[in-house]
């Protein structure tokens, strides 16, 4: 089992074999990412042959896209009346509270969706039902699925998608860990937010290093060095960096993404990311998906089998 855990998404260097100092020093941690790296293309392959998205160009050198006016004024104007009202009502059935967790927090399960916490800040997802006819009819909209199947190298998957309130804090009473510039996995995987309402700086904007996703000799070397390090302190897998440190890599420097209501946001999350410093109490509305697959297998149609 222990040997298995080398070819699954399993990141911990806590781990026996992941988290062997020897092995790492000898390259198991950067082979994984390359050979993670070359199965991303084989999925990508898979989904849409030689086929590439408009957007992929971009995608490819930058790792994130912000596209404006993706929906059309008037279903964008549906699509947020209901957002808005499924939120309010979960919102007047569960007010938010803080449950004092440090860290990365455990699930708070309600019959709407459920609550997470980031030290002080509150991710709240609701989930998405047939009572949802905007929202459903986005999830499903054909720009969507074909970027997302593709720059994700997975199937389309409805049930990735939740809307999604990210509700700031008191950073100085409770941080948050996910404002530390950090990348999330070892190998190529996305997020998306679709926002429903302006991101201004006092909501905390999404900031990424554009190019920190691309696997260039530099980054290869500090990933190694940094496999060893938490190999000797059975660490964790999703690597914090110094803005310091991450000027010398020579790929990007840590922008702000601000946008306007309309905007849907892709990331590939092995890229460098933090969430932005906001006032307390302030809030970003959106509809988002975190879609990671298997990094050594061959695309599923993982919606398909849920429905059996």
């Amino acid at each position: 089992m222990n040997l298995f855990s080398v070819l699954t998404s399993q990141k911990s260097f806590a781990l026996p074999i992941i988290g062997s100092v020897r092995l790492n020093r000898l390259g198991l941690h950067v082979a994984r990412m390359k050979l993670a790296n070359l199965m991303l293309g084989v999925r990508r392959f898979q989904i849409s042959g030689l086929v590439r998205p408009a957007e992929y160009a971009q995608f490819k050198r930058d790792g994130i896209l912000a596209l404006e006016n993706f929906l059309p004024e008037d279903d964008f104007a549906k699509l947020v009346a209901e957002v808005k009202a499924t939120m309010q009502a979960a919102d007047a059935q569960t007010p938010i509270e803080g449950y004092g967790e440090q860290g990365f927090g455990k699930k708070h399960n309600y019959p709407w969706g459920f609550d997470r916490y980031d030290g002080g800040t509150l991710n709240r997802f609701y989930t998405i039902t047939a009572q949802q006819p905007a929202t459903q009819q986005f999830v499903d909209n054909r720009r969507l699925k074909r970027l997302t199947s593709f720059l994700g190298g997975a199937y389309h998957d409805p049930g990735k998608y939740y809307l999604y309130k990210l509700y700031h804090g008191q950073e100085a009473v409770n941080a948050d860990s996910q404002k530390a510039i950090h990348r999330d996995t070892f190998h190529s995987a996305i997020k998306l937010w679709y926002f429903i309402e302006d991101v201004k700086p006092e909501h905390g904007p999404f900031h990424y290093a554009p190019g920190t996703h691309r696997l260039s000799r530099k980054r290869l070397a500090w990933e190694k060095q940094r496999s060893i390090q938490a190999s000797i302190e059975n660490k964790g897998g999703a690597f914090r960096i110094t803005p310091a440190d991450l000027s010398t890599l020579g790929d990007g420097d840590l922008q702000p993404y601000p946008v306007k209501a309309n905007t849907l946001v892709i990331a590939d999350i092995r890229g460098f990311h933090c969430r932005g410093q906001a006032l307390a109490d302030q809030a970003r509305l959106s509809i988002y998906a975190n879609i990671r697959p298997a990094p050594f297998l061959p695309a599923w149609p993982t919606a398909w089998f849920k429905r059996r």
